[in-house]
């Protein structure tokens, strides 16, 4: 599933992975998979990262060659790699510091367990029958 901008630019340094197939062009963060399922991934043996480019570098650079879902990109398959560090220092100098928002608070009715970890979101609710959610973060 491909990420947002606003979640690629927070996660500038986690390797660059395509999250679907991509002819050769422009790489921008909706052709990028979310770092967040490369742990399970990798454990699987399903993904490789080593040498991997980071998020920031893949941002704007051009794939040379037609690449399918979970191919890590490397130098070898992606040219004008970029320097996610270069306009940094400016930006930070014309920003203010942004107050982040708390996140809501969310009630959880008694016989529910809510658990995080590993990359996806475990809902068991003992009320009806015995329903079990799982979906990634």
């Amino acid at each position: 599933m491909s990420i947002e901008l606003e979640y690629a630019l927070e996660h500038k340094n986690d390797p660059a992975v395509l999250c679907c197939r991509m002819e050769p062009g422009e790489i921008s963060h909706h052709n990028l998979e979310d770092p967040a399922i490369f742990p399970d991934l990798i454990d699987t043996g399903l993904l490789n990262i080593d040498g991997c480019i980071t998020i920031g570098q893949a941002l704007g650079a051009t794939l040379k060659e037609t690449s399918d879902s979970l191919t890590p990109l490397t130098p070898a398959i992606v040219d004008n790699i970029q320097d996610p560090d270069a306009g940094e220092a400016e930006d930070a100098a014309t920003e203010a510091p942004a107050e982040e928002a708390a996140a809501p608070a969310v009630a959880v009715p008694a016989g529910t367990a809510v658990k995080i970890g590993g990359g996806y979101v475990r809902l068991y609710i003992a009320e009806g029958k015995d329903i079990s959610i799982e979906f990634p973060v």
